[in-house]
């Protein structure tokens, strides 16, 4: 309680509207200063206005009345102060729709900037208006332009601008047939294009089951694995769990081109590829073990080098497939020790997974190892960690029938210990072992020993176990005291959790027909209590039908509540087979982190995450990190500059190839992945997918390269002369464009393809004019003029595929 009774973080508190009153000021003061002509032409003093405007606001400060001013600012070429202008427009253009429709222009503008950052910066922000009118009639056409930019960065902006315009009006998307194009543009030359296509489309047809998987597609990515980057390829690995193969043969190809991707460090990858390869080996029992060996040295590996949040998910899986595969990993149950410097929450799902691993050979060890772990009590976190501990040789017990003895004697000495949560916890394993082992030998020797303790126990879960021994044990050979510590338990009944009121009924009933003279008199009063409690329904009732039982036939009621009971072989708590199943199924996802199947955790509800009807406005997200988002912008600017200078140089005005949207998914490359087939034609054979080659490297390549020759002929006329079919035929064939001219005459293309035997490069200059004519002249990377005449063929033959 704060003094004098004031509650510092009430709305009511004298400190809170000084607080609110301080902010208004400084929001004003913004205000002033942003009017301040004097102000605004000092660059310096302009952007650490804007920092601050952009600090109140994601501390949660309403800065909605800065707008009229902020809107001014968007004409800058400093593209940081852009960047937050962008930012601060589209969180209040929701609350300023008719000054929100200013910038409109501006950003249309700086969608065709000769910088590919603005350009993308521009895209991305402008989508984000979904509260103007009419937004769709402006975002269309710069999406179209988007997609065709010369720039990754902008492509790859304008794919996930299409998953926006459909949030605003899904039939445009639709009209425009922008699922083909996406479909069309995952054979670009960009990694993270093609993975954000994957996405969108993912989005899109969300309601058909997400993208489609084809074999043709599947085959053209897997491919070229080795041009994504580790979180890229995670999004290929999810894309392939949708394929089929055909048969073993095709699912040990994709395993093998996989398999070195598990030396990788990133635990997504390794679990994606986990995934992968125990979905497509679950119809096959021999592989799917050898499957599990295959698996087990990665996944230990990240366990022991990742951060503490990625080993608990590692962990979580791993507890998936130890219990479906507990002998490969029982002689590694020692990497599931506990250390020292481990959180909490880590040490917790290592106890589960040591009951998991325990055999007949390790038990003894296991068990000694957590009988050390109930001793920390030096903290509250080493307490529930102690409880765990018990709780795991509990189950180890409960599991190997050979340790019961062992477990019991270990249990003994816990309660020795004279701890609170330690003795508690100890009542509750000690009653699952004697549900499934009832030994009378151990029960005439130690539990009268164990009731001893038994006022020490502090929590309702340890006193129902403790109450449930009394009922089972209370015969004067095993627990003399039983009707007496009972009777202690009655004359406190109304005070004590309802599921201890249970416990003390039915444990009542039990002793009175084994003591029926030491617990007539206490079980009326019992009946008497429990019967007239209101608080608990199930209480009242269940008194009620002993009351009633009794009262018909006492031999009956002997029958019903000292019956002989059946052997338990496993108890109702553990989780079945099938429901295991269905975890196994949803791998790699939240729900082994949540331990139960995804619809028991999300809601289907229509719309966005976070977003009602009423919201005016949905705060964009940050589609990524600001350091990482620049390091793109900024490789972006250098590829471009890069790509200037070869066109001036060796191209004139030629523009980099674009993705071609006319592609259909039957132009992916049909070759298997991780058996190495080529294109070949004429004795010579290429790789129908080369290693990409940068325009400076072309053209240092074009310099040193032996000549190849020259060719010269006339086309059909039947031959359709466009850049676009030009280099999507060529592309078939293994020859890739690196650069043309999309207009002209002639038209000018250079191409390149790479030889499968010795992987050399053949570079190909070619002019297309309108008439027919085909110009072409070859160098070859090592000067061999036999390849270089042999190349001529295939090529003359593919060009003429036109």
């Amino acid at each position: 309680m704060a003094p004098f009774g004031i509650n510092l973080f009430s709305k009511t508190s004298p400190e809170a509207p000084k607080q609110s009153n301080a902010k208004k000021g400084e929001i004003n003061d913004l205000h002033k200063q942003l009017s301040d002509s004097a102000t605004l032409d000092n660059p310096i003093k302009r952007k650490e206005l804007l920092q601050k405007v952009i600090l109140y606001t994601t501390m949660g400060f309403d800065t909605s009345k800065l707008f009229n001013r902020i809107i001014m600012l968007v004409h800058t070429n400093d593209i940081i102060q852009k960047k937050m202008v962008y930012q601060y427009v589209t969180r209040y253009a929701g609350s300023n729709p008719d000054l929100a429709i200013l910038t409109i222009n501006t950003l249309s503008n700086d969608c065709r900037d000769d910088s590919p950052l603005i350009r993308g910066l521009a895209l991305r922000h402008l989508a984000s208006l979904r509260s103007i009118p009419k937004i769709s009639e402006h975002l269309l056409p710069l999406i179209k332009e988007g997609l065709n930019d010369p720039s990754s960065y902008v492509r790859k902006t304008a794919v996930l601008a299409i998953t926006k315009l459909n949030r605003i009006n899904p039939k445009i998307v639709e009209k425009e047939q922008f699922v083909d194009r996406l479909y069309a543009m995952i054979r670009d030359k960009d990694s993270q294009v093609v993975v954000n296509c994957i996405h969108a489309l993912n989005e899109l047809l969300k309601d058909q089951g997400g993208i489609k998987a084809p074999k043709k597609m599947i085959y053209f990515l897997l491919n070229r694995i080795t041009q994504y980057n580790e979180w890229q390829l995670g999004t290929i690995l999810e894309l392939l769990l949708k394929y089929q193969p055909k048969d073993n043969k095709e699912v040990f190809n994709i395993m093998n081109l996989l398999d070195d991707k598990l030396q990788l460090a990133n635990a997504h990858v390794v679990l994606s590829i986990t995934n992968v390869f125990l979905q497509f080996s679950e119809n096959m029992p021999k592989i799917h073990q050898k499957v599990y060996m295959r698996l087990k040295e990665p996944l230990l590996l990240i366990l022991a080098a990742e951060s503490s949040e990625m080993q608990f998910s590692v962990l979580k899986h791993l507890k998936i497939m130890i219990e479906r595969c507990p002998q490969v990993f029982q002689s590694n149950f020692g990497n599931f020790f506990l250390n020292r410097n481990d959180p909490t929450y880590i040490k917790l799902a290592k106890l589960d997974l040591l009951v998991l691993c325990a055999t007949t050979q390790n038990v003894k060890q296991l068990m000694e190892e957590l009988s050390y772990y109930v001793t920390l009590n030096n903290t509250d976190e080493d307490a529930s960690v102690s409880r765990m501990a018990i709780r795991t040789l509990g189950a180890v017990a409960v599991k190997i029938s050979a340790a019961t003895e062992v477990s019991l004697s270990h249990l003994l000495d816990f309660l020795e210990m004279g701890l609170v949560h330690v003795i508690s916890e100890t009542f509750i394993v000690l009653k699952d072992i004697l549900r499934k082992y009832n030994n009378p030998e151990f029960c005439s020797i130690y539990l009268p020993q164990i009731t001893k303790h038994w006022k020490l126990i502090d929590d309702h879960k340890s006193r129902v176990a403790f109450i449930w021994l009394l009922g089972e044990y209370g015969d004067s050979k095993y627990i003399k005291e039983a009707p007496y510590i009972l009777e202690i338990f009655i004359s406190k009944f109304q005070s004590f959790h309802h599921t201890v009121r249970l416990e003390i009924l039915s444990s009542a009933m039990k002793l009175f027909f084994k003591r029926p003279p030491e617990l007539q008199k206490m079980l009326g009063r019992l009946f008497e209590m429990a019967v007239a409690d209101a608080s608990h329904a199930d209480v009242h009732d269940k008194a009620l039908f002993y009351y009633r039982l009794l009262q018909k036939d006492v031999n009956i009621a002997r029958q019903v509540v000292g019956g002989a009971k059946s052997l338990i072989t496993e108890f109702a708590e553990e989780e079945s087979e099938e429901y295991k199943d269905r975890l196994f199924n949803e791998f790699n996802t939240l729900s082994i982190i949540y331990g139960k199947p995804s619809e028991m955790f999300i809601v289907d509800v229509d719309g966005i995450l976070g977003e009602t009807e009423n919201d005016e406005y949905v705060e964009e997200e940050e589609e990524e990190d600001l350091d990482e988002e620049e390091e793109d912008e900024e490789q972006d600017e250098d590829e471009s500059q890069q790509e200037q200078q070869q066109r001036k140089r060796d191209i004139g005005e030629l523009s980099m190839t674009s993705p071609n949207a006319s592609s259909s998914l039957l132009d992916f490359d049909d070759q298997e992945p991780g058996t190495g087939s080529s294109t070949t034609h004429s004795g010579v054979s290429v790789l129908p997918v080369p290693r990409i080659l940068q325009p400076q490297e072309f053209e240092s390549k074009w310099v040193q390269g032996g000549d190849g020759g020259k060719m010269s002929w006339k086309l059909s006329a039947s031959s359709s002369l466009n850049a676009e079919n030009v280099e999507s035929t060529l592309q078939q064939r293994g020859i890739t464009c690196v650069a043309s001219s999309a207009q002209g005459n002639p038209l000018t293309f250079y191409f390149y393809a790479q030889l499968k035997s010795t992987h050399e490069y053949i570079l190909i200059e070619v002019r297309a004019y309108q008439d027919g004519t085909v110009n072409a002249l070859l160098k070859h990377e090592k000067g061999d003029e036999q390849t270089a005449n042999k190349f001529k063929s295939y090529f003359f033959d593919s060009f003429e595929g036109l």
